[in-house]
């Protein structure tokens, strides 16, 4: 075992020993603040996602698997001031590969959201995020490490204008900066909505929104020798409701008619239905199901393509065994509609099935211990965009 492994697991048991251990109660800041350290580990059998039809020495490597150890460290402030609210979290991140260390990486994610009112009929929130993080290999299937940031700003509002009328309204602007230089989906976003809604005494509601999206690309993209501009133009109109079934069920869904348009590449362009749709189950106090089914237009997800719709259908169970001990499962299924390809210069699909399970043992309050496995596997018309993969994971964290 490598002086990497004796480190990362000894810092997980040293956790694991903690947990174990009675420890005080720390109140920082009046109970405001909590700091917390965490450490993963987690085995991937297929890290590149790559084919079975293909060997790891198409990636430089002698194996497909690998383990990595990552490291966090951050704090969680959330501080209610009257009618108001301010929250504010970051988590310092470094991960490890045993094998493949040119995959050795440090990033973060940061929140801050104020949850403001103006008066009990008048709420709404303005959140910052941002997040560095290593993207997944599953879009690019290559050995090149790619590190994105993606930063997120947003406004929501709400106004109950009388007892039976809701009026909404959202904006956000955000961009995405990919660190492999051969990206072209570096990305800059705005959106705005708004919407009205009629809401019953058992608080269901139906309601019509509508929104527009303007987005493009930081640079242009060259294709065929022509410089060419990503930018494009979204709008959608639909309805939007709630609908509380019984005490125990809960039905929360949007239908609209979307129309996404490109300046230049307009084989990409879509015109017809989106939809997301939630059936929330809690036949007892400890177990929860959701259901979720959806049809949209997903952001940019790889440096192959700038268009992907998608269509998914997930179930997520969640069941509280006991105060200490939680277990949650998903399964998932999606197809990945891409368009307009220009490195390609085809349209493909992928077609994603999974499933997984975690338990969760938290034997006082700021302490858990977490196993996870997580199954997936991949069809695709492109050659060689099929995989199959599965993850093992345990993680320790602490809170003061």
């Amino acid at each position: 075992m490598s002086r990497l492994e004796i480190g990362a697991f000894g810092k997980f048991y040293l956790f694991a020993a903690l947990a174990a251990a009675p420890l005080p109660s720390w109140a920082l800041f009046s109970d405001h603040l909590e700091v917390f350290v965490q450490e993963n580990v987690t085995h991937d059998n297929n890290v590149f996602r790559l084919s079975d039809n293909v060997g790891p020495e198409t990636v430089g490597a002698t194996q497909k698997g690998d383990v990595i150890f990552t490291t966090g460290v951050g704090f969680l402030f959330d501080l209610p001031v009257s009618l108001q609210r301010f929250q504010l979290g970051y988590t310092w991140v470094d991960s490890r590969y045993r094998e493949f260390r040119d995959l050795d990486h440090r990033g973060h994610a940061a929140r801050a959201s104020w949850l403001w009112a103006v008066t009990p009929r008048v709420t709404g929130d303005a959140t910052y995020q941002e997040e560095s993080t290593l993207a997944s290999f599953a879009n690019i299937q290559d050995r090149r490490p790619d590190l994105v940031t993606a930063r997120l700003a947003e406004v929501n509002a709400a106004w109950m204008m009388t007892p039976s009328w809701r009026l909404h309204g959202r904006a956000n602007g955000g961009m995405a900066e990919h660190s492999d230089t051969t990206s072209f989906e570096n990305l800059r976003s705005a959106s705005a909505e708004t919407g009205l809604s009629y809401v019953t005494a058992q608080e269901n509601r139906i309601g019509v929104a509508v929104r527009a999206e303007k987005g493009r690309s930081h640079d242009e993209q060259l294709v065929e020798g022509i410089l060419t501009d990503n930018a494009y133009s979204q709008w959608g109109a639909g309805i939007q409701g709630r609908w509380v079934v019984t005490g125990h069920s809960r039905f929360d869904g949007r239908l609209d008619y979307t129309r996404r348009t490109y300046e230049d590449f307009t084989q990409r362009n879509y015109s017809g239905p989106t939809f997301t749709a939630t059936y929330t189950w809690t036949p007892t106090g400890k177990i929860t199901v959701a259901t979720t089914a959806q049809r949209d237009v997903a952001p940019l997800q790889d440096i192959n393509t700038n268009f992907v719709l998608v269509t998914s259908l997930a179930v997520r169970p969640d069941w509280a065994i006991s105060d200490k001990l939680t277990l949650r499962g998903n399964l998932q299924y999606a197809k990945w509609d891409y368009r307009g390809d220009p490195a390609l210069g085809q349209d493909y699909e992928h077609r994603v099935t999974g499933g997984g399970v975690a338990l969760m043992y938290r034997p006082w309050e700021r302490v858990a211990i977490t196993g996870a496995y997580q199954h997936e596997r991949r069809s695709s018309t492109l050659l060689n965009g099929d995989y199959r993969v599965d993850v093992f994971s345990i993680e320790g964290r602490i809170g003061f």
